[in-house]
């Protein structure tokens, strides 16, 4: 699958560009238990697969140095990705297994299943969903957690912040590699915790929001790093995974609840519309919002010409994402109790100019707009769980 032509894949000079690639699906993923820092958990033969096409993706691209955690899954995606890439000319990049780049340690919930722990350990689970950054939990003597790149022994009964902890290892990581890679590509292999407080750290959203960004087995997200360190960094893109067969990213905070398929209504390109048109054939969607007539309402009548029961919405209030996201969510409930709704989001199509499209992203993740950069006839993600109250950016400019 070749790369998506939206973006902009020509990395400047001045800046450092980081691709992010979470594991493929494990032994545990498909078992459906907490993995944390154990390393007892390989590829299955879908990750290994899934890894494969990952590289097929990204083998277009120059990368220069790939750095990867030490736990067997990311080893053996990394290698599937190498394969992928290699090719008779181009020399493969270095690869360099760093210790800091290992999942989060969640020592008492690791090997269990995700329906065991939400029940036996109730009050804590809620507090690491819901408020992570207060998240504690206790370590005996033979655990162990990364700390500055090595391995530490806790005290008996030590409780301690695992996101915090992790939030730490990741910024200690973006200091030690970012100076010597300067105006190079770089490609890390890790897990979707670790990629988070990666991406968080880089963009400084705080780790009460540690869980807004969702990361995909094999999603591919990526990062900017200006070599002015008065820029900002920015975010080109979130959880891509069209290139695994994906329409949209999968769920992993249930089904139900509210979904917005936000399209950037910039300067419209036919063919790029098209392609997206043909992307969203098979989603179903409830209605569609738009604004700013002229260029929004050609897009939505594309996107949506093999929609016809979808119902379209006009908004000219220019703070509209202020005024009517507190509505949609107060009568998402009862819409979603209806039969056809009991297996999916009640899912709506935004179509607006990129200024109120950014209104819409960057207060979810708590940071200033300048640090997400959205491209022309792109699809971005947000998810609402009906079983919290914290949304998700599931992905941002895939095509």
């Amino acid at each position: 699958m070749p790369l998506p032509t939206n973006l902009n894949w020509n990395i400047p000079s001045s800046s450092t560009r980081v691709i992010l690639v979470r594991h493929g699906q494990s032994t545990s993923n498909a078992e459906k238990r907490h993995q944390g820092s154990r390393d007892d958990s390989v590829l299955t033969e879908k990750g290994r697969i899934t890894a494969y096409q990952t590289g097929l993706l990204l083998r277009e691209l120059a990368i220069n140095t790939l750095y990867v955690s030490p736990l067997q899954r990311a080893q053996e995606t990394a290698q599937e990705i190498m394969a992928a890439i290699a090719t008779e000319t181009e020399p493969l990049p270095t690869v360099i297994t760093h210790p800091a780049l290992k999942e989060i340690s969640l020592a008492q919930w690791e090997g269990l299943p995700y329906q065991v722990v939400r029940s036996q350990f109730a009050e804590d689970y809620r507090c690491w969903k819901e408020h992570p950054e207060q998240f504690q939990m206790r370590f005996d003597a033979e655990d162990s957690l990364p700390q500055n790149g090595a391995l530490t022994v806790a005290s008996p009964a030590e409780c301690r912040f695992p996101v915090l902890e992790l939030y730490d290892r990741a910024q200690q990581f973006w200091q030690e590699i970012l100076p010597l890679h300067a105006g190079k590509t770089l490609l890390v292999v890790s897990h979707a915790g670790t990629n988070r407080a990666l991406l968080n750290t880089a963009l400084g959203i705080a780790p009460s929001r540690f869980h807004a960004l969702q990361q995909s087995n094999c999603g591919v997200s990526i990062l900017h790093f200006p070599n002015d360190l008065q820029q900002p960094t920015c975010l080109e893109l979130i959880n891509l995974t069209s290139h695994l067969g994906e329409v949209l990213p999968k769920l992993k905070e249930g089904k139900q609840g509210l979904r917005l398929l936000i399209v950037p209504a910039n300067q419209p390109d036919p063919d790029s519309v098209r392609s997206l048109a043909n992307r969203l054939e098979t989603v179903e969607i409830d209605f569609s919002l738009s604004s700013d007539l002229d260029r929004a309402q050609p897009i939505v009548e594309q996107l949506l010409q093999t929609h016809p029961n979808t119902v379209q919405l006009q908004v000219m209030r220019a703070d509209f994402p202020q005024a009517w996201q507190p509505m949609l969510k107060s009568r998402c409930p009862p819409m979603r109790s209806t039969e056809a709704l009991a297996n999916r989001p009640l899912t709506a199509l935004v179509v607006v100019q990129p200024a109120i499209a950014l209104q819409l992203l960057s207060p979810l993740l708590e940071i200033h707009p300048q640090h997400l950069h959205l491209s022309p006839n792109t699809l971005s993600v947000i998810h609402y769980p009906q079983t919290s109250n914290s949304p998700v950016l599931q992905a941002m400019n895939i095509t």
